[in-house]
């Protein structure tokens, strides 16, 4: 016997809902890749548990399946509580402060899009880690060694002459210098790619099949093209160390905005001209392997794509992930 009538509608409905989880799993795979403050792993579960946590118990409606996610979120994100370093703290800390900025950028413009609203709590929580900066001027010093420790830490256990000698540690060093002097940079993103994550929880509680749009719809205001022109202009200006610091940390996050976007007009791209899964997956490939060729080239088209809107340009419509 064939499938009954039910099994077409049942198929589709679980191929777009696995269509939904895949923007949710590289926005999870990005905060792993990019958070200076995931300590083990357990530190995932603290920089999108509590954001997840909080705004499920403060806009959805009281239900026990609910309450029941949000507790076991913040369950998770206590853990390692008893062996807890001063790292452990950070992580906590800047997850409550992302998820109070979330909530109340949520509460002040609920018909914001997630991305304007996560971003708006990321300036939220950077704005209270420098104000509490003015009340006690040592925390940025000490927040800032902390981190940086890490890298060195990290460098430390490799073997570096099993991997080809001075030459590989120079450049992984110097590898580590940069990101550790563009870690603020790294947290805003990892932290804007884990609120992404929790838009994504949050909408499966709510019952959506795809709480999240396909990558190929990402976008941002255009405005945030100046904070880029901002960046490159105090990294030119001679106005200090300061300067240098804080113009590369702002290049830094619209560098990987931009970037993001241009990989969203690429796969738009992709998705209009080819049909063929195979060839498609052609194309995947060879951005892979030619990956810087495929950085470049997605960086100038995010940032074009500002001025020119290259995904309103007349193509085919299509209906992929």
């Amino acid at each position: 016997m064939g499938p009954g009538p039910a099994a077409g509608p049942l198929r589709e409905r679980l191929r777009e809902r696995w269509r939904g989880l895949w923007p949710a799993a590289g926005l999870l795979l990005l905060v792993m890749l990019l958070s200076p403050l995931s300590s083990s792993p357990l530190g995932l579960m603290a920089i999108v548990g509590v954001p997840a946590a909080v705004a499920i118990l403060t806009f959805e409606p009281p239900q026990s399946g609910s309450a029941a996610l949000a507790l076991l979120l913040l369950a998770g994100a206590g853990l390692g509580f008893r062996e807890a370093e001063p790292l452990w703290f950070m992580e906590r800390g800047w997850a409550l402060l992302l998820a109070g900025g979330f909530a109340l950028g949520t509460a002040l413009a609920p018909g914001r899009g997630l991305f304007d609203r996560s971003l708006a709590a990321v300036a939220i929580a950077g704005a209270t880690v420098a104000a509490l900066a003015v009340l006690r001027p040592g925390l940025p010093a000490d927040l800032d060694w902390r981190i940086t420790a890490q890298f060195s830490a990290a460098l430390a256990g490799y073997d570096f002459n099993a991997w080809g000698g001075r030459s590989v540690e120079a450049t992984v060093r110097g590898i580590a210098s940069a990101w550790a002097a563009v870690y603020p940079a790294l947290l805003a993103l990892a932290s804007l790619s884990a609120l992404g994550v929790v838009g994504y929880i949050v909408g499966r509680v709510r019952g959506e099949p795809r709480p999240l749009p396909p990558l190929r719809e990402f976008r941002f205001g255009d405005h945030l093209a100046w904070v880029l022109v901002l960046g490159l202009a105090l990294l030119v200006l001679p106005a200090g160390a300061w300067a240098d610091r804080a113009g590369g940390n702002m290049v830094t996050v619209m560098g990987g905005l931009y970037l993001l976007r241009g990989l969203a007009v690429l796969v738009w791209l992709g998705a209009s001209v080819l049909s063929s899964g195979w060839a498609i997956g052609a194309w995947v490939l060879a951005a892979l392997i030619l990956y810087p060729v495929t950085a470049g080239a997605a960086l100038v088209m995010g940032i074009s794509d500002t001025w020119l809107d290259l995904r309103s340009r007349p193509g085919v419509k299509t209906d992929g992930a």
